[in-house]
């Protein structure tokens, strides 16, 4: 079913959906419903995100406001054609539909009373549009992408994405779900690999020259062999090893995808929901780790508290495979994670140098994804090249970059 084009229609067809969804609650009717962008620009990239607003009549006569988030293929052809042959949408209503909605079963199965992981989705449109609950009125909070998270938010997103791969080893066991539903890590294919990992060392290689002074004259010599070697070392890395605790990883859990609950008054983290499941994949659990360590941690937390953000992520694994009664004897021992984690370094590397400065840039115009998907021989050139000139990219990034080069990884 093609997208919507006339955005007047969009209240219409949201009312009618809404009202089914929520029969079971007695609404008598929609009074009205005003949306506006859910995010600025720069935040987002793959999908229009937009927060409505509802105000609804009870059939007992009572008022109440209600939101909700609705995500819709951008209306740029490029863009969307870039979607659909990804299946990104289809693949986040999958998500939904059976993998979460699997979990809630098994959580009600064993009686776990925590917080879910995931909003709920209340209605889809095949394959074009998502409704889903929106957390800012649960009062979870996006934190800022551009300063990255502290030691105990990304202590808590370990800890429960220990329990989020747990909960889908025991779907996985349970044949709830099964391995080829899902395809390989995004990045890992040729047309991605070009766009985000060649195209921003092309990039970060032009900012070297230009800015960065004679302390790192031989770092352009270094990212050019890297550039060369990219495609083959990804591909070595990519294949799934069924002798490797594969899990079904959440696939792109960086700051934005990620929403916090805070102990009132303070800014310690309680809780954690996850959005965004468009790029979910089976493989290695070490690759959501690797995704989210290099590309949303602090970088100086990262390096300072590896090990220990490593153990809390292991030591949640084994309570919560555990506590679902998981009876295989192949859960990876703390050294075993650490040395998957070092297997992936290549990949944290790639990250650190892509994803990384992108999400983190001050600037909301980070990269054009218009222009680099009408200019896929060369596109470096939708790529902003000032935010790896910047002081702070190249502080947060110069000790990675001493040990990777220590390493032989660059």
């Amino acid at each position: 079913m093609a997208p919507a084009k006339n955005n007047e229609m969009e209240p219409q067809v949201l009312e009618a959906r809404i009202k089914k969804k929520w029969q079971e609650n007695h609404i008598s009717s929609i009074v009205s419903i005003d949306g506006k962008p859910a995010m600025e620009k720069g935040e987002n990239y793959c999908s229009v995100i937009m927060r409505y607003r509802l105000e609804i009549v009870y059939c007992s006569g009572e008022k109440s406001v209600k939101y909700f988030i609705i995500k819709k293929l951008p209306p740029s052809e490029a863009q969307e054609k870039f979607l659909q042959e990804f299946s990104f949408f289809r693949n986040e209503i999958h998500m939904y539909s059976k993998v979460l909605k699997g979990m809630k079963t098994l959580m009600a199965e064993f009686e776990d009373r925590r917080e879910t992981l995931w909003c709920e989705m209340i209605t889809y449109t095949p394959y074009d549009m998502i409704v889903l609950d929106d957390l800012q009125d649960q009062n979870f909070v996006m934190m800022n992408r551009k300063e990255n998270l502290d030691f105990d938010h990304s202590m808590l997103v370990m800890r429960t994405l220990g329990r989020y791969h747990a909960m889908s080893k025991i779907l996985l066991k349970r044949l709830l779900i099964y391995p080829n539903d899902f395809g390989s890590f995004l990045f890992s294919q040729p047309l991605l690999v070009n766009i985000c990992f060649i195209s921003s060392l092309t990039v970060l290689e032009e900012a070297v020259k230009k800015s960065w002074g004679d302390k790192w004259t031989h770092l352009p010599e270094r990212l050019r062999k890297v550039k060369s070697q990219t495609q083959e070392k990804l591909s070595k890395l990519d294949p799934v090893d069924e002798s490797r605790f594969n899990v079904l990883n959440h696939g792109d859990c960086w700051t934005n995808n990620m929403m916090f609950k805070h102990v009132e008054g303070t800014n310690t983290p309680c809780a954690v929901k996850y959005i965004d499941y468009q790029l979910s994949h089976y493989n290695s659990f070490a690759w959501d780790l690797t995704y989210f360590l290099y590309n949303s941690t602090r970088p100086d937390i990262r390096r300072a508290k590896y090990k220990e953000l490593l153990t809390a992520y292991h030591q949640s694994l084994i309570n919560n495979l555990k506590y679902f009664n998981y009876e295989e004897n192949d859960t990876p021992t703390l050294d075993k994670v650490m040395e998957e984690m070092e297997r992936l370094e290549f990949v944290g590397f790639l990250l650190l140098i892509s994803i990384h400065v992108m999400t983190t840039a001050d600037t909301t115009e980070a990269m054009d994804l218009e222009k680099i998907l009408k200019n896929l021989d060369k596109p470096s050139e939708g790529i902003n090249v000032d935010m790896f000139c910047s002081l702070k990219y190249r502080n947060c990034i110069e000790d990675d970059l001493h040990y990777f080069i220590k390493k032989g990884i660059i």
